[in-house]
């Protein structure tokens, strides 16, 4: 299995879930911070998280992100299957800042975590794709 370097991955997941920080509140009509895409918007739940020839998912991890509306995401991961959590934890949570384009979600812009991750949405599914440490890697998630 390849093994991945917690923050690497943080940093790519944390791509994955949106563009840069965003300051400012969502409306009272219940909108979305200006810079976030309103089809990220949600939970999703990995289906597939496949990095080299391994799917972590396959292999019995869970993650999901969650991305709100006011520009802000938490990222969790049960049964770590591929070294994102710290040394001798299982399971592990991130959150941060985010914005979405309609192809690109910036995690915590300008910060040493900030990642860039490619995204296309078709229905409720959400297909993820970056580069960790040269591994390409590709997470497919549900919307809940």
């Amino acid at each position: 299995m390849v093994a991945l370097h917690r923050q690497t991955i943080h940093s790519a997941i944390l791509s994955l879930a949106l563009t840069s920080a965003v300051a400012g509140c969502s409306s009272d009509e219940g909108g979305t911070t200006p810079g976030v895409n309103p089809a990220v918007v949600g939970t999703w739940n990995a289906t597939s998280f496949v990095v080299g020839p391994d799917d972590l998912i396959a292999l019995g991890m869970g993650m999901s992100f969650v991305f709100n509306n006011d520009g802000t995401y938490s990222l969790n991961f049960t049964n770590d299957q591929g070294g994102l959590c710290d040394p001798g934890e299982v399971n592990c949570s991130d959150s941060g800042t985010y914005t979405a384009s309609d192809t690109q979600i910036l995690l915590d812009a300008g910060t040493v975590d900030s990642a860039t991750l490619n995204y296309t949405i078709s229905g409720s599914t959400m297909t993820v794709t970056a580069t960790i440490d040269g591994s390409d890697i590709t997470v497919v998630l549900d919307k809940a």
